[in-house]
């Protein structure tokens, strides 16, 4: 009978290496690790005013600075999304905590913005 010839692995196991080192060495791995955070700064404007709402009163409606705000079930950038808001929208604010607002999205819903990209003026 004819004995099976062992292929070797090791030729393999060196261009997967060689590729590894390149892709280190050229920082496509740490590109890779921040699209994430890249795909959230891309939202942000060119051009901000600075928020003026942190020192107005709640009552006061407050309106999306940037090109596209997240709204969050959480106080936190990490917490999970509920929807984007576009620039001038109105925002009833209900609470603030650690920069952050909780609005009223509808009468069942309600989510946290970051208070930095919100402004108490009207869109012109």
């Amino acid at each position: 009978m004819a004995k099976k010839k062992q292929s070797s692995n090791v030729s393999g196991w060196i261009i997967a290496g060689l590729l590894g080192v390149v892709a280190y060495q050229s920082g496509i791995l740490d590109r890779l690790g921040q699209t994430a955070a890249t795909a959230q700064a891309s939202t942000a404007p060119s051009r901000v005013i600075k928020s003026d709402s942190a020192s107005a009163p709640l009552n006061k409606p407050r309106y999306v600075n940037v090109a596209s705000l997240n709204v969050r079930h959480t106080p936190s950038a990490s917490g999970p999304l509920i929807m984007a808001l576009p620039r001038g929208t109105p925002m009833k604010v209900l609470d603030r905590k650690d920069g952050w607002l909780l609005i009223d999205l509808s009468p069942t819903l309600e989510g946290w913005v970051t208070e930095q990209f919100t402004t108490v003026q009207a869109p012109s």
